[in-house]
């Protein structure tokens, strides 16, 4: 038999981009920032500075987790060794602390700019939210961009630009772009995008007005499912239920498990397998059904509620219907089993 998993997406995303393993990129309509109000203050944050800070939870990204992450002055999040370099480049950013990086503005910042016309900038950082629905905020305010250098000082700024940067506990990641009335960021020196490694990567823009205030910058964490199938025989003509055999006129359950290992819960989760009518008599297919968990083939009741997603008693191939399948709850990836049976000719 052959088993084909098909995720089927409840949000289409039309402008994602594919070189990311673990993020799919959209611009969904401008939200509202988070509120700062109880934030921690970064504290007279040098320039090019870095700063290590507890997220509040464990984030996934490039297929492991953290529980700290740097900011930087620069507009940067690195989840490794300090890096801080206020000249931003076309991603991939080569640098080995830089590998796994999230770029929601990165420019040449300084919040302490020696004259900045805009008043001073402020760096900001919480954990907000409860169980599944926490996420850790970074907000940038009023940061002015140096443009000019006097004995290694910031004397004088670019703009001054304001973003914020949320990470989810699900694995997503949001940058948003608030209308502040003047210098809105606009991605015209700055590079933004998100970086797994130096292979998988997403550069949204470098150097390039992009941004409109209109809209976020949402990076969607994608779902790993895997599956497994098993048989057993619950009855055959001549042993009935007592250690039943693979004859003819035995019913032989099917036992086909999907487990996701991620944070991202999957929608829309079909199974497809082909039974052998070589074999097997696929008119008397039957009692299609799924529960949710491990697989237990020998265990499970013969029931018939797979729902209006799943094919039909004695249709071939057989289509199980397990809707939506949240994803690790307290680091154990969610499973749920589609069963079904089918008599031996």
């Amino acid at each position: 038999m052959v088993i084909k998993i098909i995720l089927i997406w409840m949000v289409l995303f039309a402008n994602s981009y594919a070189a990311l393993q673990y993020l799919t990129r959209t611009t969904p309509t401008a939200t509202a920032l988070d509120s700062t109000s109880g934030a921690t203050t970064w504290s007279n944050p040098p320039d090019d500075g870095s700063l290590l800070v507890n997220i509040g939870f464990s984030f996934p990204f490039n297929g492991t987790t953290y529980t700290q992450v740097r900011i930087t002055t620069n507009g940067m999040l690195n989840f490794g060794a300090s890096y801080t370099s206020g000249a931003n480049a076309a991603l991939p950013n080569t640098n080995a602390a830089a590998a796994q990086s999230l770029y929601p503005y990165w420019d040449n910042l300084d919040p302490n700019a020696l004259i900045n016309l805009g008043g001073s900038g402020s760096i900001k950082y919480q954990t907000l939210g409860s169980g599944d629905s926490q996420r850790f905020v970074v907000t940038y305010t009023t940061i002015p961009k140096c443009a000019l250098y006097v004995l290694g000082l910031c004397v004088t700024n670019g703009g001054n630009f304001s973003f914020q940067a949320v990470l989810y506990k699900n694995g997503d990641i949001r940058f948003r772009y608030p209308n502040t009335g003047s210098n809105d960021a606009n991605g015209a020196s700055a590079t933004i995008g998100a970086q797994e490694n130096t292979t998988y990567y997403d550069q949204f823009s470098n150097n390039t007005v992009s941004i409109n205030q209109t809209f976020d910058i949402l990076y969607s964490y994608l779902p790993s499912i895997s599956v497994s199938k098993t048989s057993c025989v619950i009855y055959d003509p001549v042993n009935n239920i007592t250690n039943p055999k693979r004859i003819p006129g035995g019913t032989i359950r099917y036992a086909i498990q999907v487990s996701n290992s991620t944070y991202g819960t999957a929608s829309n989760v079909f199974a497809t397998d082909t039974v052998d009518s070589g074999k097997l008599d696929t008119s008397t297919i039957k009692y299609l059904q799924i529960q949710s968990g491990a697989c237990n083939c020998t265990g499970v009741s013969s029931a018939n509620n797979n729902g209006p997603g799943g094919s039909a008693d004695g249709v071939n191939p057989v289509i199980l219907d397990y809707g939506s399948i949240t994803g690790v709850v307290g680091g154990v990836p969610v499973q749920k089993c589609g069963y079904f049976e089918v008599n031996v000719k």
